[in-house]
């Protein structure tokens, strides 16, 4: 507990104190690109990440919804409602992020589907959770025997109330820790998947 303690203390501190702290701590996954903007009450967000993971291994992690909070502390529950069939599910993933003295309870009711190019859509299922709607595509491009890409671009419009002008400049500055982590954990479950 100590020691993921101190590592969040060092990464708030590289946050902090630049680059060069983020080039140490990104050794192995690299974020390519990140970017996330603000249009009225939606906001629109994509991210590029390289790792060392073989793509298949790397999309049963993403598609273990069951067990994704081993990818991210913030998650608080993770399940699958429905399955439909092979190619589509509903899920329920609920968040619960907190910065500085704002917390928000997130709660993403989502169609999921698995398209025939490899691609996974999710897509908020109005009048459930509390997302008025959105939209999330994740592409999980193998690029060598073991190393992929993953991209991720989202467009959503929360239900709940984020505060202006500083609840999005908070958002911006957690947007790369939390891919940061998030990569990073992903990675590492890939890297100790079994071989299939």
């Amino acid at each position: 507990m100590r020691r993921v303690k101190l590592w969040r203390r060092w990464l708030a501190y590289c946050f902090g104190g630049g680059l060069a702290c983020w080039a140490w701590v990104l050794q192995a996954s690299t974020i390519e690109s990140a970017d996330i903007r603000f249009m009225g009450s939606s906001y629109h967000y994509r991210f590029s990440a390289l790792v060392d993971a073989p793509a298949a291994a790397v999309r049963d992690i993403v598609t273990d919804y069951d067990r994704l909070s081993r990818i991210n502390d913030d998650i608080v529950l993770s399940r699958v409602l429905v399955r439909y069939d092979d190619t589509a599910l509903k899920r329920q993933l609920m968040m619960k992020q907190c910065v500085l003295v704002f917390c928000f309870d997130i709660d993403f009711i989502e169609r999921v589907d698995f398209l025939s190019n490899g691609d996974i859509s999710t897509t908020i299922v109005e009048g459930e959770g509390n997302f008025r709607r959105g939209q999330t595509v994740w592409r999980i491009e193998q690029l060598s025997t073991t190393s992929s890409r993953i991209t991720m671009e989202a467009d959503q419009e929360p239900d709940f109330f984020i505060p202006p002008v500083i609840g999005p400049l908070i958002m911006k500055r957690t947007f790369l820790r939390e891919i940061t982590e998030t990569i990073n954990r992903i990675e590492q479950l890939a890297r100790d998947a079994p071989v299939r």
